[in-house]
């Protein structure tokens, strides 16, 4: 099975998951998972399909079923693009508004993100052991699932509290450290990820400009008269040059995506769960030292009561404060390491497509220098 038993008895999950593609019915998109052992080559895995909705079911048992106080929560992908006006609305925000191309739904960067939710779910201690899990990833049938209700009184109830505790002191050094860092960090990412963004969107703007100066130059070529013929060869040299440039440019944005820009919009919603974890722990040390603020005044008939909520509430934040303390660790360690590799791979993929441009250019130049020699 895809599974081996440990010292304890429990059953840990031991799978490589992939999501392969992705299809779409109307406005709702099947992903199709494949779910197979490591350790087997032979092994062709189990092939399930599964909609945004059964992921966020997931999401939703996995953070409900287990204990998450301090657990840096891997991040639920956002659902896909479906309906005609987001399509159009998102190709705008990429492309231009005065664009008259739509952006394909390929639904490749959905599938790599929601692969991505996968694995470091089955990677983490927390989720490594859930039987929900297992069961979205095996079984034929998707689980059974009722709607998730996001309450609105409930957000608006932790947003109150964020602003109520941002500058809570912390009695912990080691956890302020991390309070502040993570607030900057956070906010530094986003506006990374933005700006990321933008830079890819104008690659993408100017390799359809410079497709529409190509074509242009392609019928100017064709056209068969005198004044034009002599400029035929020029005009085709012109064009093969352009359209190369537009198809590094194209090339150039899409392992952008799929490098640094996948790590920076992956890493700026897992900056999201990181304050959110804190906040958490955050709450539990308010709880405790109200608790100890309450035995102190506490009248002789109540200190009993008091005694008890104090120590709880003190062994409530103990806990949290020390899982928390390795929760940060293994994060910080997962995120820097996720950063070298996508900063790295973003190079190299840069200083390759640099080379093959200059390579064919170079080419092209010594076309141009035989026509001015004809």
């Amino acid at each position: 099975m895809a599974s081996e038993q440990t010292e304890n008895g429990v059953q840990e999950l031991n799978w490589n998951v992939k999501v392969l593609d992705a299809s779409k019915d109307g406005e709702v998109v099947k992903f199709t998972l494949q779910t197979k052992t490591e350790d087997d080559p032979k092994d062709k895995g189990v092939v399930v399909l599964r909609d945004y909705d059964d992921f966020e079911w997931l999401y939703h048992c996995l953070i409900t079923q287990n204990k998450v106080d301090a657990v840096v929560v891997p991040p639920l992908p956002q659902r896909p693009v479906v309906t005609a006006n987001a399509s159009e609305a998102k190709s705008k925000k990429q492309l231009g508004k005065d664009a008259k191309n739509m952006v394909a739904d390929e639904f490749t960067k959905e599938c790599r993100s929601l692969e991505k939710f996968l694995q470091l779910i089955l990677v983490h201690p927390a989720f490594k052991k859930d039987g929900i899990l297992e069961k979205f990833l095996i079984e034929q049938e998707a689980p059974a699932r009722t709607k998730v209700k996001k309450g609105l009184f409930g957000s608006l109830g932790k947003t109150v509290d964020e602003m109520r505790f941002q500058g809570y002191k912390d009695r912990d050094e080691d956890f302020q450290k991390h309070r502040d860092f993570v607030d900057k960090e956070l906010a530094a990412i986003k506006e990374a990820n933005m700006n990321f963004a933008k830079m890819s969107n104008t690659q993408l703007r100017v390799a359809l400009s410079l497709g529409e100066l190509s074509s242009a130059l392609s019928t100017a070529s064709a056209i068969n008269e005198d004044s034009t013929n002599r400029l035929k060869p020029a005009f085709n040299v012109f064009s093969s040059a352009v359209t190369t440039e537009k198809d590094s440019y194209d090339v150039m944005s899409k392992n952008d995506d799929n490098t640094l820009g996948f790590t920076l919009d992956l890493y700026s919603r897992y900056m999201e769960s990181a304050k959110e974890m804190l906040f958490r722990r955050t709450c539990k040390l308010v709880e405790f030292e109200n608790a100890v603020k309450a035995l102190e005044k506490a009248k002789p008939q109540k200190k009993e009561q008091c005694e008890t909520a104090k120590n709880e509430a003190e062994t409530a934040y103990n806990e949290i404060t020390e899982l928390a303390a390795i929760e940060m660790k293994r994060f910080n360690r997962q995120r820097v390491l996720a950063l070298q590799s996508s900063l790295t791979n973003f190079a190299e993929s840069r200083i390759k497509n640099g080379r093959d441009t200059y390579a064919i250019l170079a080419k092209l130049l010594n076309d141009v220098k035989k026509l001015g020699d004809s």
